[in-house]
């Protein structure tokens, strides 16, 4: 059966990135701190490198969660693009570029997949030198999600930011250290997307507290005390977008992890139609709509034709 070709926006957009390491059943070699502080330094280096933002993550034990925000391509000055490929080259190999390569380069700093590529290449090569192995370290290809908008975007992050919460590896999800609200609540997010930009908030205060409430609101049970105070009007604004009872995000939701595009019925359907059109989807024939959130989704068909 031939793969499902990735669904990306070539005017830049948000992706929800998933990637699973290969191995034994029962292996968790992220779970070691050295190998996850280690993939956190590349999320931060390739950031810098390629034209994104990183939101959130979550690195667990044999895979992680990563969401970035393409930007959209542009012409760019060779003193910006010598900046990013210095970072990545010597400058003696740079001196030797022609226009040709400058231009490859330059596409691929706005491209997801070559950002994922850098990311998993560079840790893999980490891992089996440091610990004297050979072969792939990743099992497959990554999984994407692409999101219609910042406003389903940031729906994701509250998710990602829960994971080791649903794992039952902490109660409060800023204890976890693989995970991107544990940078943020002890003020080491610098590289990161700033949160009140993110929320659009005033202050970054603000936004970490808006952050950290609808962080508890979504992972929290229903029939337990959160240990962050709800604010009445949060609580009600959840309420409107359907998440009538705290709690929904304790759950694995494959919308978010095994989708192909999440947004309105409208995007979805765009996205659908041409997908229809190419005979990729031979079943499929309307948006997935779910009753808990006020998005509609596309997964992918198991089977074609």
């Amino acid at each position: 059966m031939p793969r499902l070709a990735r669904v990306k926006n070539e005017l830049g957009g948000w992706y929800h990135l998933c990637c699973r390491v290969g191995g034994a059943k029962g292996e968790y070699p992220l779970n070691n701190t050295a190998c996850r502080r280690r993939l956190v330094e590349m999320f931060e280096f390739f950031g810098r490198v390629y034209c994104c933002d990183i939101a959130a993550f979550s690195v667990m034990g044999n895979h992680y969660h990563l969401l970035a925000g393409m930007e959209q391509p542009r012409e760019m000055s060779r003193k910006e693009l010598w900046k990013r490929a210095s970072l990545l080259y010597p400058e003696r190999e740079l001196e030797g570029w022609l226009r040709a390569k400058w231009e490859r380069f330059e596409e691929r700093i706005f491209d997801v997949s070559e950002l994922m590529r850098s990311i998993n290449a560079a840790f893999a090569r980490w891992y089996n030198h440091q610990y004297h192995r050979r072969g792939s370290f990743w099992a497959e290809r990554f999984k994407s999600v692409l999101f219609e908008d910042e406003k389903a975007a940031r729906d994701c992050a509250l998710y990602i930011e829960l994971n080791a919460v649903r794992a039952g590896l902490v109660e409060r999800p800023e204890d976890y250290e693989g995970c991107s609200l544990y940078l943020r609540d002890i003020k080491k997010d610098g590289w990161m997307l700033p949160l009140k930009d993110f929320l659009r908030k005033k202050s970054g205060r603000e936004a970490l507290c808006d952050y950290k409430a609808r962080v508890y609101y979504r992972g929290t049970e229903p029939t337990k005390q959160g240990q962050v105070k709800i604010p009445k009007w949060l609580a009600d604004e959840e309420e409107k977008r359907g998440f009538v009872t705290r709690g929904a995000y304790r759950k694995r939701l494959r919308y978010f992890a095994d989708g192909v595009v999440l947004g309105s019925k409208g995007f979805v359907k765009s996205h659908l139609d041409d997908l229809v059109d190419k005979g990729v989807y031979k079943r499929r024939k309307n948006p997935i709509e779910y009753d808990t959130i006020d998005w509609f989704a596309l997964r992918p068909q198991k089977e074609i034709g």
